[in-house]
């Protein structure tokens, strides 16, 4: 009788001691939480770009045995293939932005006031309405000022996207920093996340392999795919002496890069634009181009490149990008889809384990008996 008194007080201890320890545990994660969250965006794209060049490090460490220098050279390599382009890049970006910010009132209210471009739109205008009845009945008043309203609203979030390069050259030194140690213990940080998974190592293998092969499919697929129908597109603009091709070839990149959207939502719109102020030669070769070119590249290099290696629905894939977009900046673009990918791979290991649990029952069930 003591004995089964002392085993249930021992049971009602161990259950006291492991809700504190669960409590204090998620109080702990939580402020680990709000201490990191500031440094959310640094950690995700110094992840990222560690699952990039990992096995480029992993070949220089094979050679030299040596952690530090094999960190260090695929550093270098990784700031001189992606961070300075893309630092280059966001600084031009920004200059054209600028410019853009000076230019454009001026450039609209010259358009508002031509008299040719008026009577060419009111002429579209009749012949539409002659056809769809629907269009008399937008104001046109109410649409010039609801474009002044986006206008403005744009070059006001231009500001401060400009007022944001001191903080993204702070943020730069600490991808570079993070990346650094990211690569150099590699294997001790694996061999941790390993411990904290409570799933055996080949589940665990799986969950990792599944989470790299989406980012890899996200960064080599549909970044490199944008990348070249972003710079086609800037190319094209250039040519027909569109103004600001860089900051408009970055802006189709990251189009391109959303399912169901694409690089067209921005050059087909630019079309519109030289057709409606008279440069109708110019509109028919853009099209031509955008169509023909731009869009087949998706259709050709998207299934070689990303296929269905992420293994997730189109629709799915765009939320997926819009919300990790929203959470945690451009970063959320890779991040988005993978926090999917690894959500539905913890489905399919917790169903395998539930399938394995209730096949296991009755053959233990039968053997006690």
């Amino acid at each position: 009788m003591d004995n089964a008194v002392g085993v249930d007080s021992g049971r009602s201890r161990w259950g006291s001691t492991w809700v504190l320890l669960a409590v204090l545990t998620g109080v702990a994660s939580y402020l680990c939480w709000r201490v990191l969250q500031p440094f959310a965006a640094v950690i995700l794209w110094s992840l990222v770009l560690a699952l990039m060049f990992a096995p480029m490090n992993r070949k220089l460490l094979a050679l030299t045995h040596r952690p530090n220098l094999a960190a260090g050279v695929t550093l270098i390599v990784a700031v001189v293939s992606v961070l300075l382009p893309v630092g280059f890049l966001s600084l031009a970006v920004a200059g054209e932005v600028a410019d853009l910010i000076d230019q454009a009132p001026g450039k609209w209210s010259e358009w508002a006031n031509d008299p040719e471009l008026q009577a060419r739109a009111g002429r579209w205008r009749a012949d539409l309405g002659a056809r769809f009845p629907v269009v008399e009945r937008i104001d046109g008043e109410r649409v010039r000022a609801s474009l002044t309203l986006l206008g403005e609203a744009i070059v006001k979030r231009s500001v401060g996207l400009v007022g944001r390069f001191l903080q993204g050259v702070v943020e730069f030194i600490f991808i570079l920093f993070s990346l650094f140690y990211l690569l150099r213990d590699a294997e001790r940080f694996e061999g941790a996340l390993r411990g904290l998974l409570p799933l055996s190592k080949q589940q665990s293998d799986r969950l990792i392999a599944r989470t790299v092969e989406v980012i890899h499919a996200s960064v080599f697929g549909v970044i490199a795919i944008a990348f070249l129908q972003g710079a086609l597109g800037g190319v094209m603009f250039a040519i027909l002496g569109l103004p600001s091709p860089i900051l408009w070839a970055v802006v189709m990149a990251f189009f391109a890069m959303i399912p169901m959207v694409g690089a067209g939502a921005i050059w087909l719109p630019a079309a519109i634009l030289l057709l409606v102020t008279g440069h109708s030669g110019k509109a028919i070769a853009l099209c031509a181009v955008g169509a023909l070119v731009i869009g087949t590249i998706d259709n050709v290099l998207r299934p070689r490149l990303v296929g269905g290696r992420s293994g997730l629905h189109d629709l799915v894939v765009f939320f997926a990008v819009l919300g990790g977009l929203k959470v945690f900046g451009v970063v959320g673009l890779l991040v988005g889809p993978a926090v999917f990918a690894v959500a539905w791979s913890l489905l399919e290991l917790f169903r395998e384990s539930a399938r394995e649990s209730s096949s296991d029952a009755p053959a233990a069930g039968s053997a006690s008996g």
